[in-house]
């Protein structure tokens, strides 16, 4: 792969990654795609406490644990770099993130991180990485788990708790898989004590159960 030029499928994945890592067990401050001046290669960055806990070896080891579990992967193991919370790069990181709060990605051009000049950064939203739940599942066990449902057959209607992300609750059955008009995977769902479906991106759902 070209890793001069950062595609959406590996966004997609790299997202993935993050998600799996941290639902892993593994506590993460940031993650963020770092294309250097000096290299013009694209790296991803996860900023989590194993690193300064357990050491590198330990992180690296918890990084190739995560991936093993996704299939069909964009991000290679070679492309992901950890890094401790109070590395200087993570530290301007967090002040951009603190800068500009909410669920959207963050994208930088030319721009000095620590004392790394770079020429583009990509920086994932807090809620990829961030978990409130004992047992959380990722975007991806969401999916497939509504897919088991919707797949039980039309007499069994039985609704599941549903989690946002957010912390709210509703109890549903789902019904389909659609695309929003910026191409985002939603659901609909029967609700209880709803008359309209309601409608959710996945990405919003933190568990169904």
């Amino acid at each position: 792969m070209d890793q001069s030029t950062l595609v959406e499928d590996q966004i997609a994945d790299g997202r993935r990654f993050v998600e799996r890592f941290a639902a892993d067990g593994n506590l993460v401050h940031a993650a963020f795609w770092v294309k250097t001046a000096e290299e013009g290669m694209w790296y991803l960055y996860v900023a989590t406490d194993v690193v300064e806990r357990d050491g590198p070896a330990a992180a690296y080891r918890a990084v190739h644990a995560s991936l093993r579990k996704l299939s069909d992967s964009w991000v290679a193991s070679s492309e992901i770099k950890v890094v401790s919370p109070g590395n200087p790069i993570v530290k301007d990181i967090l002040a951009i993130m603190a800068r500009h709060p909410g669920r959207l990605a963050t994208r930088y051009g030319s721009k000095t991180l620590g004392s790394m000049t770079v020429e583009q950064v990509y920086i994932y939203p807090s809620h990829v990485f961030t978990f409130t739940q004992a047992n959380p599942m990722t975007t991806e066990d969401v999916g497939r788990e509504i897919i088991r449902l919707m797949n039980r057959g039309p007499n069994i209607l039985q609704p599941s708790r549903v989690t946002l992300k957010d912390g709210t609750t509703f109890n549903g059955v789902p019904l389909s898989f659609q695309y929003d008009s910026q191409n985002a995977v939603i659901v609909s769902f029967i609700a209880d004590g709803e008359a309209a479906s309601r409608v959710v991106r996945l990405g919003e759902l933190a568990s169904i159960i």
